[in-house]
């Protein structure tokens, strides 16, 4: 995602069951189609059964100028504080 904070990426796994939310452009919101969890574009848990916010992943430029997220970071995201409070290396300043 792009935000005014930076570029990050959203590892979409559920944190309640693992199910794969879908992001709804006309609600702003990811939403987990099998148990309800919404989620803000931040990632940040606001509806449903899911107990904290989405994971996000390493995001980093590479030498030749391209993002790279690597997939093999996954920074876990606890209840309570705000993503982008969490993890300042899951964003990349843009």
């Amino acid at each position: 995602m792009r935000a005014e904070e930076g570029i990050y990426a959203i590892f979409a796994k559920c944190t309640h069951l693992g199910c794969t939310p879908r992001w709804l452009a006309a609600e702003n919101k990811f939403k987990c189609p099998c148990h309800g969890s919404g989620f803000y574009k931040s990632g940040l848990n606001f509806e449903g059964p899911a107990p904290r916010p989405l994971d996000r992943l390493k995001v980093t430029v590479g030498d030749d100028g391209q993002l790279v997220v690597d997939k093999s970071k996954i920074l876990r995201m606890e209840a309570g504080p705000e993503p982008d409070e969490q993890h300042p290396e899951s964003i990349l300043k843009a």
